[in-house]
């Protein structure tokens, strides 16, 4: 299965999602509370995961242009990594966006304060310690699952962009 020449991975920047749990796991819930009502996929970049979206493309565009640059462009469709995808400002860069590279689905363990995620799920979180591979969380999505979706991927790369270079801008 012959792959790109060169796949160049961008996690997105910090969001607002990812400072409100660090917050959370301080001790400080008035952020996470916030976004309760929010699905993960609306999640922005912060002002500082914008600064480091902004690097990162300075880096890139240092590294890889003006040639050969990249051939194929992917996106996560949720917000925080299309906002990455924009501020890298990569030379003729038209995105497409694919579903199967989205966050790893928590369920009903996503956007709780830390505290709450111990009280209502202190026993699955044990769980996750003996066979995290397989441990989903509950309604959500284990590792196992992601990496189907992950395949998914591969083979697209691979069908569509074996011989090119591919930036792909996604998750954790």
């Amino acid at each position: 299965m012959p792959l790109p020449i060169d796949l160049v991975l961008v996690r997105h920047g910090t969001s607002e999602g990812n400072a409100a749990k660090r917050l959370s796991e301080g001790g400080d819930h008035s952020a996470i509370q916030l976004l309760r009502d929010r699905h993960t996929a609306s999640f922005r970049l912060t002002a500082g995961g914008r600064q480091q979206a902004e690097r990162a493309g300075k880096w890139l565009r240092k590294e890889f242009y003006p040639k050969p640059g990249f051939d194929r462009f992917y996106a996560s469709e949720y917000m925080r990594a299309l906002e990455t995808a924009g501020l890298l400002d990569l030379p003729d860069a038209r995105w497409f966006t694919n579903f199967y590279i989205s966050e790893r689905d928590w369920g009903d363990m996503d956007v709780l304060p830390e505290s709450e995620r111990q009280e209502r799920f202190g026993q699955a979180l044990k769980m996750r310690n003996t066979e995290p591979f397989f441990w989903s969380p509950p309604n959500g999505e284990n590792f196992a699952d992601l990496c189907l979706r992950i395949d998914r991927i591969l083979f697209t790369l691979a069908r569509e962009c074996s011989e090119k270079r591919v930036v792909i801008t996604c998750h954790g």
